[in-house]
């Protein structure tokens, strides 16, 4: 339906769990992205968009506390993170 907004489809670079709401670590690659201090923990709160030429798929996280690049830039509330550097956390319920 026209003015209607779609969840985004999953991509091959998408890992499984990964969509608004999940919890996720960021985590570094050696394919490219930025490079985030300490792998921070944080919440999917919107699609990002896609690289260009559409083919690396994006997402804004909402950190849990302020976080920093390694090379010192920061503090960072939300940034826009490659699927690819996202880890869905899971959490134990201690079944």
């Amino acid at each position: 339906m026209f003015g209607r907004r779609r969840s985004p489809s999953p991509r091959p670079d998408d890992a499984p769990g990964l969509g608004i709401g999940a919890l996720v670590q960021v985590i570094d690659t050696d394919r490219g992205g930025e490079q985030w201090a300490d792998e921070p923990i944080g919440v999917i709160v919107a699609p990002g968009g896609s690289q260009i030429g559409g083919t690396q798929r994006t997402w804004t996280v909402a950190f849990e506390e302020p976080v920093y690049t390694k090379d010192g830039r920061g503090p960072f509330e939300r940034a826009t993170v490659l699927s690819r550097q996202l880890v869905p956390v899971t959490t134990d319920s201690g079944e």
